[in-house]
């Protein structure tokens, strides 16, 4: 974010403390119950939208060098990212195009110049070609142009690696898609940070609960009563609409401080928590001096799994340094400890028939934009209508 919006937006935030108020909409947003539930819907958000849309696949820091890679299941989804010797980061389905087992094995790793299959020693480079058939006498229909690894629509934009799940996905402009978040996330630098201790914790609730947790500032107060609320104004926040993505910034008690001060001086990331929902199930939340990425990996209609790492300017070394930011990640556990507790109470509510839909105040308008754009994305009537737009 360039500080001319920095100060823009803390003047924003400074007029809803004096006024009593924050950021609003016209009118409250009533969300079918059933979005949460169905299993059909279920299977068309993974088919059209997660299958089909954008989705972060790793950091630079990852595979910072030529002959870095690693592999992840994404969804049931077997992918293998790779930096070539162009300098070019590529993701593939981790498939071998002989017989189809997995090609590569483990978590990643480096200095790669070649990947064999371990079943029958087909070869490939790291741009996906396929360089070696062993007794290739046996397949003299086979050409090696036409038969290297499956590549994935990808793109590497301000730290992130970026791609399309399903193969046969239509052609994406990513810089479109990205739109806004790209002048923010360049303006942060993000892509000078590294990756830090990453987890994964299983979640017994719909993938999209787990969004709307980060949607608003409301639950704040008495959610996080014992972790974070005392930092943090009571149900201010300003959200902006990027869409489809969504920035949030939730601000710190200490903004009011800023009053009479400089405004040349005035830094919006030290006094307030900035998030960043990059649709459809990611969300970057940049605090003073780090950065955290939670997303949010869909099984089934009732389970998840959140992915969170720490974006650090550094890995740590000494032990000083690590113990700093083992206190980073403990907060960070219980904050969102409370927030899976109310997202599994929710899941196993919903089935009850107490309510027929969830209802969003005017201030919790991040949660109906982003609902509103998984709507568009499985609905072809309302994608063929914003095309027209």
């Amino acid at each position: 974010m360039d500080h001319a919006t920095q100060v823009a937006k803390i003047n924003q935030i400074l007029g809803y403390v004096d006024n009593k108020t924050t950021c609003m909409v016209e009118g409250e947003y009533k969300n079918p119950v059933e979005r949460y539930t169905d299993p059909e819907r279920f299977d068309r958000e993974m088919n059209l939208l997660i299958r089909r849309v954008p989705q972060i696949v790793a950091h630079v820091s990852d595979i910072p060098r030529p002959g870095d890679y690693k592999t992840m299941d994404y969804a049931g989804t077997k992918l293998l990212i790779t930096r070539s010797a162009d300098g070019q980061a590529r993701v593939f389905l981790n498939v071998c195009r002989h017989r189809g087992t997995r090609l590569v094995w483990g978590e990643g790793g480096t200095g790669k110049r070649a990947f064999v299959c371990p079943y029958h020693a087909w070869t490939y480079a790291t741009d996906g070609r396929l360089m070696g058939i062993p007794n290739a006498e046996g397949f003299p229909s086979v050409k090696k142009e036409e038969h290297g690894l499956c590549a994935l629509q990808s793109a590497e934009r301000q730290g992130f690696i970026y791609a399309i799940l399903d193969p046969q996905a239509p052609a994406v402009d990513f810089d479109a898609y990205l739109g806004g978040l790209q002048h923010d996330f360049h303006h942060l630098g993000l892509a000078d940070y590294f990756c830090y201790s990453p987890l994964e914790m299983p979640r017994k609730n719909n993938w999209k609960l787990a969004m709307d947790l980060f949607q608003e500032n409301y639950h704040t107060r008495t959610t996080h009563t014992k972790t974070i609320w005392s930092l943090f104004l009571d149900n201010i926040a300003v959200f902006d609409h990027l869409a489809p993505h969504i920035r949030g910034i939730i601000p710190k008690r200490s903004v009011c401080e800023l009053r009479g001060t400089d405004t040349a001086e005035w830094n919006l990331r030290a006094h307030s928590t900035l998030l960043y929902s990059v649709f459809p199930n990611t969300m970057v939340a940049v605090l003073v001096d780090h950065a955290a990425v939670f997303q949010v990996i869909p099984h089934d209609v009732a389970t998840s799994t959140l992915n969170f790492t720490l974006l650090v300017p550094k890995i740590p070394t000494s032990d000083h340094a690590k113990e700093a930011w083992g206190k980073s990640l403990e907060l960070v556990k219980a904050v969102v400890g409370e927030d899976s507790d109310r997202g599994e109470a929710i899941q196993s509510g919903l089935l009850s028939g107490a309510n027929r839909h969830l209802t969003f105040g005017r201030f919790e308008q991040g949660l109906g934009w982003f609902h509103e754009a998984v709507e568009q994305a499985i609905s072809p009537g309302l994608r063929a209508r914003a095309a027209a737009e």
